[in-house]
């Protein structure tokens, strides 16, 4: 109960904190260019939206069952909450998505290792074994020729 009573008192400050932190950033950078910047994040922040639910949606379109380890869940969950958080208009929601968005902030909320571009960390190959990206190798039907040559001299 005592809970809910911050979160209405939260949810009816918000408006009054987003309005002041507008005018501090417009004093600082101008009117304009404040006006700009809170439009310009807020289409980012539907843009985030809006590709999270269609690939959601075409997933489920085409029958594929959709299944999320716990850690994709919270990382989805977290990018979604960003993204309605960029949706607002103002300042200070801006700064809180932008925090979510970072993978530092995420292993720390959850206490899960940080993401890399290729998904979560891992555990170093064991000795002998080379770890390669898809994009570092390719597979050859035809066995490589030998680039030496050896060369034919006829002599008289």
């Amino acid at each position: 109960m005592i809970r809910l009573r911050w979160l209405i008192l939260g949810v009816i400050a918000l408006p009054f904190v987003e309005f002041a932190a507008f005018w501090w950033v417009a004093g600082r950078v101008g009117f304009f260019t404040a006006l700009i910047s809170v439009i310009a994040t807020s289409m980012i922040g539907v843009m985030i939206l809006k590709g999270g639910a269609r690939l959601l949606f075409t997933q489920l379109a085409a029958g594929r069952v959709v299944l999320l380890n716990q850690g994709a869940a919270r990382s989805g969950m977290l990018t979604a909450l960003a993204g309605l958080l960029l949706a607002i208009p103002g300042f200070v929601t801006d700064l809180a998505a932008v925090a979510l968005l970072l993978p530092a902030l995420k292993a720390l909320l959850f206490g899960t290792r940080a993401l890399t571009p290729h998904g979560p960390s891992r555990t170093p190959p064991p000795p002998g074994v080379v770890d390669l990206d898809p994009g570092d190798w390719r597979e050859e039907t035809e066995p490589a020729r030998s680039r030496r040559r050896t060369r034919r001299i006829d002599r008289d």
